[in-house]
């Protein structure tokens, strides 16, 4: 999987808002390592998707290895949006969709803004990918 620096805009519900912020601390928690946290929202729908499996190796094995390679913020002045902005080690698009399958699946039915990033022409090019 390749790496790549990207902003991804999302309009999620509110339940796939709740649960990718409590993936995103929990992530933030665990490349720290310190004790990480599952949110209510977050481990009960694990729970339903993955009975019987045990919570945390669900996620550590969705989130991979190391630093994360990116964070969620608000979208500014988008309402509900929020992006996921990768970090200078990037993130491969396709973990990052796993990563909404998997515990956002309301996004991928919904609009968002693919936007490539380059270290050296910050100006990249907007993509609607629904």
């Amino acid at each position: 999987m390749k790496r790549r620096q990207f902003r991804l805009t999302l309009e999620p519900t509110a339940e796939d808002a709740v649960r990718l912020a409590q993936l995103s601390r929990y992530a933030s928690d665990l490349s720290r390592g310190n004790v990480a946290d599952i949110g209510a929202a977050l481990g009960d729908h694990v729970g339903a998707l993955f009975p019987g499996r045990n919570r945390h190796a669900v996620l550590e094995r969705l989130l991979g290895k190391g630093e994360p390679g990116w964070s969620l913020v608000s979208a500014p002045g988008k309402g509900g949006a929020l992006v996921i902005q990768t970090s200078e080690a990037g993130a491969a698009v396709s973990a990052i969709a796993r990563i909404l399958e998997q515990v956002a699946p309301g996004t991928l039915v919904r609009p968002m803004i693919y936007e490539p990033l380059s270290l050296n022409n910050s100006g990249g090019h907007l993509r609607r990918l629904h």
